[in-house]
């Protein structure tokens, strides 16, 4: 049976690069194949916003360099303003829809910090503009008769109360965001950016299948990047200029690694949390279970917490975990120290993290893994899980372990974080053979992609493995596996130029392309 063409509504109220043209490339396919597209942008609608609350610079600046560098530079028909939207529809937006980024726009971290005068007040300011957008969007999605909506990361704001809007309109909803090693697209089926469904599925359903030898190449080249600090495609990559130093701690009996990851990035998403109250009383309990001395423990704090977002220091989680660390005599490396991570992860016995990306190293080189919180690799099965504290009981260091159960789990760990590598790299995102990142900010296209695999996934809601190939057994990963072990990353690398003959950018229309020789010149995003 022929199926009616679909009516496609695509949202980027934020104009950061790259997100703009990976909405308009995705219009493209769905054009070409029949379908339509409609875009709904803000016109400097908004009394307030995530960017403009980021930043000390005029809002009347702030606006001009979005909307120059919105969905108007690339299409200039079927786009409708939040403003003349708005005022035909009357729901009401739950005020929550604005914690999210009032959380990260102050980099909140303890329970007293969510429960300040700052964070209501953050929160507080940007609720008008997440009425207005679900208000906006309703009339939209109505008025344009639309069957689905992709909005660019439906988490913060106003982009969680488009997303929202076409949930309580019963029209198919889908997130998309850049990718983590930035190739191909992240597009979620009736989750935000930060929706977990899809990706534990996935996960899940992929970390038995070995890796063809060209799969295990390509997940041990991400890897073999971050162990040659050459991972600079990644939209924030830590620690490059570290300097690579001895365990800072002497005497002790075991050599545990605690690596906090940030609150305000995941608070308030259900996918993401964990049994305990705060991590900080996941450590006393680790603690106690096993046994651990003061000078058996490294407290790493983030490098991020060390950098500006916008105008928010990480203060406040530094301090979190400084201080719990000094009250407990435990050796702290603050944010802004270079000592390279990495070269603790190669010389502990474990990590601790909550859902932080340190795990992927440490994975690879067969460390432990205990993980405190939910997280991306949590069904890819090379982390301990104690995410609720009746887990605990059954935890055990791997190096109090007999040595034929330490050895089974030090081969076992990083064929299953390659596996992992391999499939949150290249089935988890779509279209990651099409598009393709020169920089963070900088993105080539190749338009032979076949629009049909977005348009199935709006219509059955099922993300769908990207690469759907593996091997008929472990040979080829044994291959990459014994490199690994040799910590080989130069051979590892993938040396070959990335073949950009059949790609193209995504263009503005032609008097907004000056934009593109000015910008690249500016900050990115929430720098």
């Amino acid at each position: 049976m022929m199926l009616a063409p679909l009516r496609i509504g695509f949202s980027t109220v934020y104009s950061w690069r790259p997100h703009v043209e990976h909405v308009h490339f995705l219009a493209q396919l769905a054009e070409r194949a029949g379908h339509e597209a409609f875009y709904l942008t803000c016109d400097a609608d908004l009394p307030t916003c995530y960017t403009r609350e980021m930043r000390d610079r005029p809002a009347w600046l702030e606006c001009l360099q979005c909307r120059a560098g919105g969905v108007r530079s690339y299409s200039g028909q079927k786009v409708t303003s939040i403003g003349t939207s708005a005022p035909r529809d009357s729901a009401q937006a739950p005020a929550e829809w604005a914690q999210s980024s009032a959380s990260t726009l102050g980099r909140f971290e303890s329970d007293a910090d969510y429960a300040s005068a700052e964070f209501q007040a953050i929160a507080a300011r940007l609720q008008p503009a997440v009425q207005l957008s679900y208000q906006a969007a309703r009339a939209w999605i109505r008025d344009q008769r639309l069957d689905a909506v992709c909005v660019f990361n439906g988490r913060m704001d106003a982009t969680r109360a488009i997303f929202e809007a076409a949930r309580s309109l019963g029209v198919r909803a889908v997130s998309l965001e850049r990718t983590w090693f930035s190739d191909g697209l992240q597009i979620y089926p009736e989750e935000t950016c930060m929706g977990l469904g899809s990706v534990h599925r996935l996960i899940g359903e992929w970390k038995d299948r070995p890796l063809t030898e060209a799969q295990a190449r390509q997940a041990a080249t991400y890897m073999a990047r971050r162990f040659l600090k050459r991972n600079g495609n990644e939209w924030r990559a830590y620690n490059l200029d570290a300097m690579a130093a001895s365990w800072p701690v002497q005497g002790g009996g075991r050599r545990v690694l605690l690596i906090p990851s940030s609150r305000n990035e995941v608070w308030g998403q259900p996918d993401w949390e964990s049994g305990w109250s705060d991590p900080l009383v996941a450590y006393d309990a680790l603690i106690d279970h096993l046994g651990l001395q003061p000078n058996d423990l490294v407290l790493r704090c983030h490098p991020n917490w060390g950098e500006n977002i916008g105008n928010a220091g990480g203060s406040y989680s530094e301090r979190h975990y400084r201080d719990w660390a000094v009250r407990r005599g435990i050796h702290v490396i603050p944010s802004t120290d270079k000592t390279s991570t990495l070269s603790l992860i190669e010389q502990c016995d474990a990590i601790v993290v909550a859902n932080g990306s340190a795990a992927l190293e440490a994975g690879t080189l067969g460390k432990q893994v205990i993980a405190i919180a939910p997280s991306i690799y949590q069904e890819a099965g090379f982390r301990d899980d104690v995410v609720r504290p009746e887990q605990l009981a059954g935890l055990r260091l791997h190096v109090d372990l007999d040595a034929a159960e330490r050895s089974r789990l030090q081969a076992a760990i990083p064929r299953q974080t390659l596996r992992f590598a391999y499939t949150m790299v290249h089935r988890v995102p779509q279209y990651t053979r099409y598009v393709r990142a020169e920089t963070p900010a900088r993105f080539k296209y190749d338009m032979a992609a076949d629009p049909q695999r977005f348009i199935d996934l709006l219509r059955s809601g099922v993300l769908r493995a990207d690469d759907e190939e593996y091997a008929d057994d472990a040979r080829a990963e044994d291959e990459v596996l014994a490199r690994i072990a040799r910590h080989d990353w130069a051979g590892l690398l993938d040396q070959a130029e990335p073949d950009f003959a059949h790609f193209e950018d995504v263009q503005r229309r032609p008097m907004f392309r000056p934009i593109d020789t000015v910008r690249q010149w500016m900050r990115i995003g929430d720098r």
